[in-house]
């Protein structure tokens, strides 16, 4: 191996090579330093010198909270008598970068996913990790759900397992991070400026939004914030001051923050060794096993010839061992996320051998029918009628008919080519053309069928 020379060479290449400039917006959130274009960073990101140098601003924290409920069966003398609905949070935190910031993650976070790419093909992972990657252009979550439903119909019988992991980027090893950063990208250590992005990734500073909303209410007023149009939240004089007492840093040995441009190819990296046993093992059970995951959503696709609950037990036995080996990586299993399915003859099965669904991106199949996911389609809806309601509101103050095109545009089928991609309804379309092309029938299209007519009686 030889020590890397910053991000001038990388693999014989150079840094700017296989980098879509396009993809690189300014965002007009405001932040801590102002809003800056990519033309004006060009040559400093390619500048090793520059980047090693460079002093990073803390992100901002805030949490978005999910409220949902769980059917949780109710169990007297080991039988099944009824079931209740139990709400659970789940609570994701958040981190932004300041502008800089965030073009040098985007930046080093395309240079080792370039890499990853490569290390992937020489060891025989490509097809495994899914998610974050830019060398799968043109594919979505439609298209690796279709591809394991496709695998798994082709099946007499066949073992699913699929499971999620607890806190993911929370609990991500430093230590494991950084040995398979270097390994990726081919180095015996990393050189100055990859370090210095390295360590503002894993010992990362914030500060807590709430904070910064206090901040602004007291100096500008509550009123005159919401109007008042600034460059940046506050000037280097008063930013010394204000992180003495609400800086926040993660001194801690795990955890990346979620929501910066390099974390999501860290991600990728991390599960290298995991991802290789998983696929193993996963061949040495059924040479036509299929292993995918999307970040921290992983589903296996076993075919067995024995639908007996010990060749189930066993199997699950084996895979939570090998997870078990993992834990000090950061990973742990949810439990409660953990779901085992059988396919036979066309139907999905649970351990008991009773008709079940699986759930896979979004997707619900019973091995006949398949359909969007009952809880996306409840976000879908929720969100249309409380853009509706707002435009009902603001007609009946004017006495003048209310916005509808943003409304049309995010939430109908008239905004099928909303900013380039779409927006729900197109997606729905789009994966009910690709389901349709399984041996099961797609009720997607009727999922949505009725939606502007549902749109539209809210708007009366």
């Amino acid at each position: 191996m030889k020590r890397s020379k910053g991000p001038r060479r990388l693999h014989n290449l150079p840094s700017s090579s296989n980098i879509n400039w396009s993809k690189y917006k300014q965002k007009n959130y405001l932040h801590f330093d102002e809003r800056i274009k990519i033309e004006h960073m060009k040559s400093k990101l390619q500048d090793s010198e520059w980047v090693a140098s460079y002093a990073f601003l803390p992100s901002i924290h805030f949490e978005i909270i999910f409220k949902k409920y769980v059917t949780i069966p109710e169990l007297y003398d080991h039988v099944k008598k009824s079931k209740r609905k139990e709400k659970k949070k789940k609570v994701r935190k958040i981190f932004y970068s300041a502008h800089k910031d965030s073009y040098i993650y985007k930046y080093y976070g395309d240079l080792l996913n370039n890499s990853y790419n490569t290390f992937a093909e020489d060891n025989n992972i490509d097809e495994i990790a899914v998610a974050y990657r830019n060398n799968k252009e043109g594919k979505n979550s439609v298209n690796f759900a279709h591809e394991v439903f496709e695998h798994l119909f082709k099946q007499e019988h066949a073992v699913i397992i699929s499971m999620d992991f607890t806190s993911f980027f929370d609990n991500i090893s430093h230590k494991t991070l950084k040995n398979n950063i270097k390994r990726v990208l081919n180095v015996d250590s990393l050189s100055d400026d990859w370090y210095k992005v390295f360590r503002s990734l894993t010992k990362f500073t914030y500060v807590n939004k709430t904070d910064i909303n206090h901040f602004l209410k007291t100096k500008h007023g509550e009123k005159k914030v919401k109007k008042i149009k600034l460059s940046k939240i506050m000037e280097p004089i008063e930013f010394r001051e204000f992180k003495k007492e609400h800086l926040h840093v993660n001194r801690k040995n795990f955890g990346i923050p979620q929501g910066s441009g390099m974390s999501a190819v860290c991600s990728n990296v991390h599960l290298i060794d995991f991802d290789k046993e998983m696929m193993q093992w996963a061949k040495q059970k059924h040479e036509k096993s299929l292993y995918r995951r999307y970040c921290d959503d992983l589903i296996l696709v076993i075919p067995i010839s024995n639908q007996s609950t010990d060749t189930v037990h066993s199997i699950r036995d084996e895979l939570l061992d090998i997870m078990e080996k993992y834990k000090e990586d950061g990973l742990d299993i949810q439990k409660e996320k953990t779901e085992i399915r059988l396919y036979q003859n066309g139907d999905i099965l649970n351990e008991q051998l009773q008709p079940a669904t699986l759930d896979y991106l979004g997707f619900v199949t019973n091995g006949k029918l398949i359909k969007i996911r009952e809880k996306s389609l409840f976000k879908y809806y929720s969100r249309a009628y409380r853009k509706a309601n707002t435009s009902k509101r603001i007609s009946f103050a004017t006495g003048r008919p209310g916005p509808k095109k943003e409304l049309y545009d995010l939430y109908t089928h008239l905004g099928y080519q909303y900013k380039d991609y779409g927006n729900f309804i197109s997606y729905a379309y789009k994966a009910h053309r690709k389901m349709n092309q399984l041996p099961v029938r797609s009720m997607i299209r009727r999922q949505v069928k009725r939606h502007w007519s549902r749109v539209q009686k809210r708007m009366k």
